[in-house]
């Protein structure tokens, strides 16, 4: 059983306690108000259930990241629903729960919280990290965290998409992406497949993509290819740097691109179709 304590009946909302009362059908885990003296105590009995911070570290990342699924869709449900806010959910993995189904069950306070904190949006951000934590320690859990990364981004708050995160897929056969200059000196396009790595630089002999004409470009600048979950681009130690929706790319770093991506190598700006 979890219990919290509230240090008046001032901050207890009766329409949150009520709604959690029957909270299984929304995905929360049902909540009980107990009188404790001068407080009040709320009560959430988790017998039939099991937490997934203890079953973590027996989960495959294929597991988890089912989880990370199903906790997405319960908030894509609850997002919009005026008895609770989402700002009141314990964003942590001990405070998620799985019962016999798999199925996912949260934790949410019924407190009154301050009319500021209703669209301050502070749990979207405390669910990017939930997912990060949840992933990092697995086995191949770093190229996960590196599209979530990515995803948080780009789409900050896009659910759905962040979901598509989470599948490990397998590129299709002819899966590419294609690298198209915006100022060098002559127009060059890259082709970049799912099965091999590219090689980018001002090198002839070396790189895949060779990128005449600048000096800012080392031999070999970077390198872009397929990790498994999203093409990459990874810097090589250049001197001019790699950057990526003109933020500068820490070297020897995979980082998650896709169509629309712009890519800088040095001087060089490449769009990304």
């Amino acid at each position: 059983m979890r219990e919290f304590l509230l240090n008046s009946e001032e901050l207890l909302d009766r329409n949150a306690l009520d709604f959690l009362k029957k909270g299984e059908a929304w995905g929360l885990l049902p909540c009980h108000q107990i009188r404790f003296n001068a407080k009040v105590k709320l009560a959430y009995f988790t017998d039939g259930y099991q937490c997934l911070g203890e079953k973590l570290p027996r989960m495959t990342l294929d597991e988890i990241c089912y989880v990370g699924q199903k906790i997405l869709g319960r908030i894509q449900n609850l997002e919009g629903r005026m008895e609770i806010s989402l700002e009141n959910l314990v964003w942590d993995v001990d405070s998620i729960y799985l019962d016999s189904q798999e199925q996912v069950f949260c934790l949410c306070l019924p407190a009154v919280i301050p009319e500021v904190s209703l669209t301050s949006q502070i749990y979207l951000k405390r669910v990017y990290a939930l997912l990060e934590e949840m992933v990092e320690h697995a086995e191949g859990g770093e190229e996960v965290c590196r599209q979530i990364e990515f995803q948080k981004e780009r789409e900050f708050g896009n659910w759905e998409n962040l979901k598509n995160a989470l599948v490990r897929r397998v590129p299709q056969e002819d899966e590419t992406l294609l690298l198209k200059s915006v100022n060098t000196t002559e127009p060059l396009a890259f082709q970049i497949r799912h099965d091999q790595e590219f090689k980018i630089g001002a090198d002839a002999e070396q790189a895949d993509g060779w990128i005449p004409g600048s000096s800012a470009v080392s031999a070999l600048h970077a390198v872009l290819g397929w990790n498994g979950v999203c093409f990459f681009v990874m810097d090589l130690g250049s001197r001019g740097g790699t950057y990526l929706n003109d933020q500068r790319i820490a070297p020897m770093t995979q980082i998650p691109i896709g169509k629309g991506s712009i890519l800088k190598f040095a001087e060089c700006t490449f769009m990304v179709e």
